[in-house]
C-alpha cells in the first residue's frame, strides 16, 4: 500500500483537498471511505470522527480540511486491505492518489486486516457481497462450484435441481453479469456460466433498491468481478489429486481440478489472471439399483482476464471466457431410473472489451461491447416412449433438442463532474443495447400417462420435427443523481427507460433511495427506497409458437380411444405484451457495534405483475394440473400473456465480524414469503396455468438459519471453517393419476433442512513450496434432507422421500508455488 502527494502552494486558512483511491494496479476504487484526523501534537481542532469523504465511480473525493497541518490517513472498503493512520502533511493545492490492496487469499501478511466497510450515508444500494476469500475459505457443499457459493448469502437458496432463487425469485427474473456485462443465457435467462473459484474478486447481489444501470432484472442483479494480476506473478492448483470414494464401494470419486496464474504483462501497465476450472462428477443417487444409481459428467472452462492501463488516466479491460459441460443421466432420482435420463452437451463462448476513461474533475466515462454464444444439445437415452405412473417415470424421455443463443451488448456509462445545490450533486447518464438470436431444432417424442392399476390413460405424441429461429433487440437509457445534502444525509433520484422490439413496448422505470445517519458518530444508518425493475424477454418463450405441436389421445376403461386426438399448440400476440414489471419497497437499519462487528436489519417487498405465462385460451379455469401439459387430454391454445404474478417479503437479521487477516463469521435469520399465481413445478421453464389466487412457489422457505465462519485456531497455521444452514421444507402439492392437483396447492411440505459442514485447514511449507490442506464433512449431522418424493395419492409408495444426502468427507489441497512468491 503506498501514499503519493503532489503540492502546490496556496495560501488560506481552510483549503480544498481532492484526490483518488485506487487498486494496485491503478483502477479507481469506489465507495472507499477517505479518513483524515490530526496528527499527534497537532493543535488542530477536528470533529469527533475526523474528516471523512467516500469515493465516487472515478475514485475521487473531495474534503475541507486546515491547511498546512499534519494528519493521519485511513482508507477503508469492504475486499481491501485497509490504510491505516498514515502520516502525510497537508498544503494548499494538494492532489492525494491513495493506493489500496484487494484481498488475496491465504498467506497475506499477517498484519494487515481486511475490514468491513464503515457505515457511511453513501452507501445507498441494498446490497449482499462475497469476496473471493469468502468464496474460497467457507466450507460450503461443492466449494468447487461458484455457484453454490451463492447460497452463502442470507437472500440466496438452491431447489433440488440447483437452480438459483434469490429472495424468492425464479432463476431468470435476476440479471447475471460479469465484469459489467450480461452473462446469462439468452435463451432461457439462466445463470449456467462455469467459473473458478478462484479467479473471483467478488461478488455482489443487489436487490429491491439498485442503481438504474442494473436494469433487466425484475428481482434485482448478480454482479460477477474477476480477479486481476498484479506485478508480482502469482500461481495456485486446486485439488490436482483425484478422490477416492467408499460409498457403494472404493472407486474414483469427484476431481475438480483447477489451476490459476496472475502477473504482469508489462511491468506497471498491464496485468492478466488466467483461471481455469475442469469437473468430474460420479454422483451416486440413494434409491436405485448398484449399476444404476449413478450419474457422471465433465465440465471444463477457462476465463482470461486482463487490464491495460494505456495512460494515467485510460484503462483497457478485457475477458475471455470459454465453457464446456457433458453431462450424463441427467435427470436420475430414485422415482427416474437411467432409461428416463439424458445426456447434455453444452457450449459458451463469451469475449467482452470495455475501455475506462477518466477525465478530471470526477468525469469517468467507460463503454464498451460483449459477445456471448451459447449452445445445448439434449439427446434421451432411446426413442421408446416417455411412461408416467404412480411409482415413478420409466422408458425413454421425449425431448431431443439442439438449441443455440447468442447476445452482442454495447454499453455506454458515464459520470458527470459534481456540482453543488443545497449540496453535492453527481449525475450518471448511461444505455446499452443487446441484439439477440435464437435457433432451435425439436424432435421430441411423446409420453404415457399410467393409472393406479397400470391402466394407460392417455398418451401424447408431438407432432413432426420443429426447426425455427426468433431474435430479438433491446435498447435502453437511464439517468441517476446522487444528491449529497451532507455527510450524513443522502438521497438517489433516477429512472431507466427500457424498450423491446419483441413485445413492441417501452417501459420507464422511476427509482428513489435514500441514506441517513442520525449521528454524528456514523455508527448507525438507516437507508431504505422504492424501485420500479424491468424483467428480460427471455427468447424461449418467442420460441414455443413456432415449436412441435402435441396430440394428446385419451382412452377409456377397456382400452379403446374415447375420441379423435386433441391438439396442443402454442401463440404469442401481435401486440399488447409488456415488460415485466416488479415494485420494490425496502428499508434497512445498519449498527456498527463495534470496530469490526455490524448488526444488519433489512426488510424487503417485492410486487411482480406482467411475468410473462402461457394461458390455455380454450380452458383457461381448468383445475391445476403437475402433467406436462396440463389438461392435455382436451384441446389447447395456449396463449402467451402478462398474467404472472409473483410476491415476496422478507425480514432478514445479521450480524458479522471481521477479525485479523482473512478471518471472519456471519450469522443470520430470514423470515420470508415467497407465492405467485403461475409457478406450480420448478422443473417447467415457461409456466403454463394461471391460478384464480397466489400459492407457495416451490422454493418457498419461509424460515432460514445461516451461519458460516473461517476462525483461527490456537495452533499456529491452522484454521477451522464451518457452516450451518437451516431452512424450512419446500412445499408440494398431491396429485391424483390424471395429474389433477388434489387439494390445496403446495400445502404439504418437505421435512426441515439442516446442514451442518466442518472442515480444519492446516497452511504448510514443504521444500520451500507453500500448501494449504483441508480436510471436512458435510452434513456431519447426517440428516436425511430428501431431493424427491411420491406424491401421487393411492400409490404404493405416497408421500415417501427419497434421495437422502448422506455424509460425505471432503480433502482438498491447495499449492501457491514457492513460499517467497506470496505476502
Amino acid at each position: 500500500m503506498t501514499l503519493l502527494c503532489a503540492f502546490a502552494p496556496l495560501f488560506a486558512a481552510d483549503i480544498g483537498l481532492s484526490g483518488r483511491v485506487v487498486d494496485e494496479d491503478d483502477a479507481p476504487v469506489r465507495g472507499a471511505v477517505v479518513i483524515l484526523r490530526p496528527a499527534p501534537g497537532s493543535n488542530i481542532s477536528a470533529p469527533a470522527e475526523g474528516w471523512r469523504a467516500e469515493t465516487g465511480p472515478s475514485g475521487a473525493f473531495s474534503l475541507t480540511v486546515p491547511s498546512g497541518s499534519d494528519f493521519l490517513v485511513s482508507v477503508r472498503r469492504q475486499g481491501y486491505y485497509a490504510l491505516a493512520d498514515q502520516a502525510t502533511h497537508v498544503e494548499p493545492g494538494q492532489e492525494l492518489t491513495l493506493s489500496i490492496s484487494s484481498v488475496r487469499e491465504v498467506f497475506q501478511s499477517a498484519d494487515v486486516n481486511a475490514t468491513t466497510s464503515p457505515l457511511e450515508a453513501g452507501q445507498a444500494q441494498n446490497q449482499e457481497e462475497l469476496t473471493g476469500t469468502e468464496i474460497n475459505d467457507i466450507f460450503y457443499a461443492n466449494s468447487h462450484s461458484l455457484r453454490n457459493s451463492v447460497n452463502l448469502m442470507p437472500g440466496v437458496i438452491q431447489d433440488a435441481a440447483g437452480s438459483l432463487h434469490a429472495n424468492g425469485s425464479s432463476e431468470n427474473q435476476l440479471q447475471y453479469l460479469l465484469d459489467g456485462f450480461d452473462i446469462a443465457n439468452p435463451i432461457s435467462g439462466n445463470f449456467q456460466t462455469v467459473l473458478a473459484v478462484e479467479g473471483i474478486r467478488s461478488m455482489d447481489l443487489t436487490s429491491g433498491r439498485s442503481s438504474p444501470d442494473l436494469g433487466k432484472g425484475s428481482a434485482g442483479a448478480l454482479a460477477i468481478n474477476a480477479e486481476n494480476g498484479t506485478d508480482a506473478f502469482r500461481f495456485t492448483t486446486t485439488d490436482f489429486l483425484p478422490g477416492l470414494s467408499v460409498q457403494n464401494g472404493l472407486h474414483l470419486g469427484n476431481w475438480y481440478p483447477r489451476a490459476g496464474v496472475s502477473g504482469p504483462i508489462v511491468r506497471g501497465r498491464a496485468w492478466f489472471s488466467d483461471t481455469f476450472n475442469s469437473e468430474y462428477n460420479q454422483a451416486i443417487v440413494p434409491g436405485l439399483a448398484r449399476g444404476q444409481n449413478t450419474r457422471s459428467g465433465w465440465a471444463g472452462a477457462n476465463l482470461v482476464h486482463a487490464q491495460w492501463n494505456l495512460t494515467p488516466s485510460q484503462i483497457l479491460f478485457a475477458d475471455f471466457l470459454f465453457n464446456a459441460d457433458n453431462e450424463g443421466r441427467v435427470g436420475l432420482g430414485p422415482l427416474s431410473p437411467v432409461s428416463t435420463t439424458t445426456s447434455v452437451d453444452t457450449r459458451e463462448y463469451f469475449a467482452s472489451l470495455k475501455d475506462q476513461i477518466y477525465l478530471g474533475h470526477g468525469t469517468l466515462v467507460e463503454f464498451g461491447f460483449a459477445h456471448n454464444y451459447y449452445s445445448s444439445a439434449q439427446s434421451p437415452q432411446g426413442q421408446d416412449l416417455y411412461v408416467i405412473s404412480p411409482e415413478g417415470a420409466s422408458g425413454n424421455y421425449f425431448v431431443n433438442a439442439l438449441q443455440t443463443g447468442s447476445r452482442d451488448e454495447g454499453l455506454l456509462h458515464a459520470y458527470l463532474p459534481r456540482f453543488e445545490f443545497l449540496g453535492s450533486h453527481q449525475f450518471e447518464a448511461g444505455g446499452d443495447a443487446d441484439w439477440l438470436s435464437y435457433s432451435g431444432d425439436f424432435r421430441r417424442t411423446g409420453y404415457d400417462l399410467l393409472g393406479l392399476s397400470g391402466e394407460l390413460i392417455s398418451q401424447t405424441l408431438f407432432s413432426s420435427p420443429a426447426m425455427f429461429h426468433v431474435g430479438d433487440a433491446e435498447a435502453a437509457s437511464y439517468l441517476l443523481d446522487t444528491w449529497r445534502i451532507s455527510k450524513r444525509l443522502q438521497f438517489n433520484l433516477g429512472f431507466r427507460q427500457d424498450w423491446d422490439r419483441r413485445v413492441h413496448s417501452a417501459a420507464v422505470a422511476p427509482r428513489f433511495s435514500f441514506s441517513w445517519s442520525p449521528w454524528a458518530s456514523i455508527r448507525t444508518r438507516i437507508s431504505g427506497g422504492y424501485s420500479v425493475t424491468r424483467g428480460a424477454v427471455t427468447l424461449d418463450m418467442f420460441g414455443r409458437p413456432f415449436d412441435q405441436t402435441a396430440f394428446t389421445t385419451s382412452y377409456l376403461a377397456n382400452g379403446a380411444p374415447a375420441g379423435p386426438p386433441a391438439a396442443t399448440t402454442f401463440t404469442s400476440p401481435s401486440s399488447g405484451l409488456k415488460l415485466p414489471r416488479a415494485a420494490n419497497w425496502n428499508l434497512n437499519l445498519d449498527r456498527q457495534l463495534s470496530a469490526r462487528l455490524y448488526l444488519a436489519a433489512k426488510y424487503l417487498r417485492r410486487r411482480s405483475t406482467d411475468e410473462f405465462a402461457f394461458l390455455n385460451t380454450l380452458a383457461p379455469d381448468a383445475p391445476p394440473s403437475l402433467l406436462p401439459l396440463p389438461n392435455g387430454a382436451s384441446p389447447g391454445l395456449y396463449r402467451l400473456t402478462n398474467l404472472r404474478r409473483d410476491d415476496y417479503d422478507s425480514l432478514q437479521l445479521s450480524l458479522r465480524q471481521t477479525l485479523s487477516g482473512q478471518f471472519e463469521w456471519m450469522v443470520s435469520f430470514t423470515r420470508s414469503r415467497a407465492v405467485s399465481n403461475g409457478v406450480l413445478d420448478p422443473s417447467l421453464p415457461q409456466p403454463l396455468q394461471i391460478l384464480p389466487s397466489l400459492v407457495p412457489m416451490p422454493w418457498d422457505a419461509p424460515n432460514r438459519f445461516l451461519a458460516w465462519g473461517y476462525l483461527p485456531l490456537p495452533w499456529k497455521k491452522w484454521a477451522v471453517s464451518a457452516l450451518a444452514d437451516v431452512r424450512s421444507g419446500f412445499p408440494f402439492s398431491i396429485r391424483d393419476q390424471d395429474g389433477a392437483v388434489i387439494g390445496s396447492i403446495d400445502s404439504y411440505r418437505y421435512p426441515l433442512k439442516f446442514d451442518l459442514n466442518i472442515a480444519l485447514e492446516r497452511t504448510v511449507v514443504f521444500h520451500g513450496y507453500r500448501f494449504a490442506v483441508r480436510g471436512g464433512m458435510n452434513n456431519i449431522a447426517g440428516r436425511l434432507n430428501p431431493t424427491a418424493v411420491n406424491n401421487v395419492a393411492g400409490a404404493p409408495g405416497f408421500r415417501q422421500f427419497y434421495g437422502a444426502e448422506g455424509r460425505h468427507f471432503v480433502f482438498r489441497i491447495r499449492f501457491f508455488g514457492r513460499a517467497g512468491s506470496h505476502t
